[in-house]
């Protein structure tokens, strides 16, 4: 059974430094897009949309800095 969608949508500019840190550092580096081992493990899907272009990755769980971790928020 799939559970239920986090969603999170935030203007760069509107970002912490800490917020700005990790994501440039998950853009300069990209994790693996290969599962975490385990059940129910999160994964996240980091969409950015700048005037160049489009670009999209997933990030595991494990590898998703807690500062961009709060960004998403359940919906019920």
């Amino acid at each position: 059974m799939i559970g239920k969608a986090a969603a999170g949508e935030r203007d760069v500019a509107e970002l912490t430094p800490a917020q700005r840190k990790a994501l440039d550092d998950l853009v300069r580096a990209p994790p693996s897009p290969a599962r975490s081992p385990g059940a129910d493990r999160f994964h996240y899907k980091i969409v950015l949309t700048e005037e160049t272009g489009r670009q999209e990755f997933e990030v595991p769980e494990d590898r998703m800095p807690d500062a961009l971790a709060s960004i998403p928020r359940i919906e019920l």
